[in-house]
């Protein structure tokens, strides 16, 4: 097949969307299809000119210079549309495969599609407006509301085939559609990316901050309103155990904020660390104790948060605030403890008894790095995709075709 991925982020940044689409990219290559990338010119360093992966067309798209609402829509827009005008000379396709969010790139997906006379493919990782309401961003009725609905309804109408990435997202977009159509909603899970085995190293963060003589709860990810990370400033002041470090690995939009209001309450014990270098995950994660992964609200519920399967992929016990598909997935691993982020004082109190039978909870360590790699591999989802990608193309899988 020839397959044609538009995707707003794509390497060489490092963002969950552009790993997961490369992911797509190179394992669909490796299965024998030929895959064109159509991204963001704003993934790339311009300093850098030979930094270009194979197979990539880069379109022309406004930086954000600042991260305002203003900026963010002028980025998504200008790679709409230059993304359809790069589209026209990048030759035919059997299937393009647009990702959401952004939600606004959407519609030119849906176009190249069309132009191409390609099947299309909706791969949607979060739903909206549905998550900005869980979030209290938006307002039902409200504009930005109803133009993300409406553009979200279009997509879901014009698809040949949905793709999510949790149970409870595929039977909430299911819901969303008639009763005809709703089985071409599928389920291509997230999960842990097994390349990361194979790379290289750095303990340079293990080092720096004492992970090996310190009882150690990080954060790594996003520092953002999705995350409500007052929770974990809430542990802090409020934990038996004062002598835990916790330590914050990251940057967003609550960032200042939250690093503020733990100097004003005194909590030394919680240190804001930046950006961790890619390399130096897997190390921070093996040495440390609790990794903390909150969602703001409990109404998110169908949300699996990419760090949970990192975490408990690399043998970390997890302190997860959320219900839902996310604690499902926690449960069938033995690898933590999980509460609504609703209630803070269970937040608290199951902190403290991780703490306290740390060493009973880590036996499940093994069971739970096996069970993420066999069953929650974004490299066995890929599998899954192709195998529906034949199927809306007519076409028979390779071990059909053996057969």
């Amino acid at each position: 097949m020839r397959i044609l991925l538009h995707t707003e982020e794509y390497l060489p940044t490092a963002l969950a969307c552009a790993i997961r689409m490369d992911v797509f990219a190179s394992r669909l290559r490796a299965l024998g299809h030929e895959v064109t990338v159509l991204a963001g010119s704003n993934n790339l360093d311009h300093s850098k000119k030979n930094d270009r992966p194979a197979g990539v067309i880069y379109a022309p798209t406004i930086k954000m210079r600042k991260k305002t609402t203003v900026m963010r829509l002028l980025s998504n827009l200008s790679f709409a549309v230059s993304s359809v005008c790069c589209a026209v000379g990048a030759g035919k396709f059997d299937v393009v495969i647009t990702t959401s969010p952004p939600p606004l790139i959407s519609i030119s997906g849906w176009l190249i599609a069309k132009l191409k006379g390609a099947k299309l493919v909706y791969d949607v990782r979060d739903i909206w407006p549905d998550v900005a309401l869980e979030m209290g961003s938006f307002s039902e009725g409200g504009l930005a509301c109803r133009v993300f609905r409406s553009i979200s309804d279009f997509m879901y109408r014009k698809a040949d085939l949905i793709t999510t990435v949790t149970p409870g997202k595929v039977q909430s977009i299911r819901a969303k559609l008639a009763e005809n159509v709703r089985d071409k909603v599928r389920l291509i899970s997230n999960g842990y990316d097994l390349r990361n085995d194979a790379e290289a190293t750095d303990e340079t963060a293990v080092e720096k901050y004492g992970l090996r003589d310190r009882f150690t709860c990080v954060y790594i990810g996003n520092v953002g309103l999705a995350q409500g990370l007052e929770s974990l400033l809430e542990i802090a002041a409020k934990t038996k155990h004062r002598d835990v470090q916790f330590l914050i690995f990251g940057n967003g939009a609550e960032k200042d904020a939250l690093e503020s209001q733990a100097k004003e309450r005194g909590l030394n014990q919680v240190r804001f660390c930046g950006n961790l270098p890619h390399a130096q995950v897997a190390p921070v994660l093996t040495h440390a104790q609790i990794s903390y992964i909150p969602l703001k609200s409990e109404k998110m519920k169908d949300s699996v948060p990419t760090k949970l399967y990192e975490s408990l992929a690399l043998g970390c016990p997890v302190l997860l605030a959320a219900v839902g598909d996310a604690a499902d997935l926690l449960a069938a691993s033995g690898l933590g403890r999980s509460v609504s982020p609703d209630h803070m004082e269970e937040i608290v109190a199951a902190f403290d008894e991780m703490v306290e039978h740390y060493d009973t909870i880590g036996q499940n360590r093994r069971t739970a790095m096996q069970m993420i790699r066999e069953k929650h591999s974004r490299q066995s989802a890929v599998l899954e995709l192709e195998a529906e990608l034949q199927k809306l193309c007519g076409e028979k899988t390779k071990g059909e075709a053996l057969q």
